[in-house]
């Protein structure tokens, strides 16, 4: 067995979806483009952005009545921890989900 499914059946962790949103909201993001480039419901979005945000990994503006999502500095931070854990159980599995 790889060290792979031990983190993993098949489908995302919640670690790795909430990294891949971490990416994606860099810069301020909308949330049709958090669903779309994360694959994701919008019930799926709701419950992971409400977490991140009440985790202070994300914050939301709103302005013109749209929403807007982006990293905060404890997002950014947890984005590193997270890569270098990946890097460090298994280099070449993983590779595709820093990118």
């Amino acid at each position: 067995m790889s060290r792979i499914n031990r983190f993993s059946d098949g489908n995302r962790s919640k670690l790795e979806i909430m990294a891949k949103i971490l990416r994606e909201v860099k810069k301020p993001t909308g949330i049709t483009s958090i669903l779309m480039s994360c694959n994701m419901s919008f019930k799926q979005s709701g419950y992971y952005l409400d977490l991140m945000k009440s985790s202070d990994l994300i914050q939301m503006n709103s302005t013109d009545g749209r929403a807007r999502y982006r990293t905060t500095e404890t997002g950014q931070e947890f984005l590193e921890a997270y890569d270098k854990m990946i890097l460090m159980l298994e280099p070449s599995v993983f590779e595709h989900v820093l990118m």
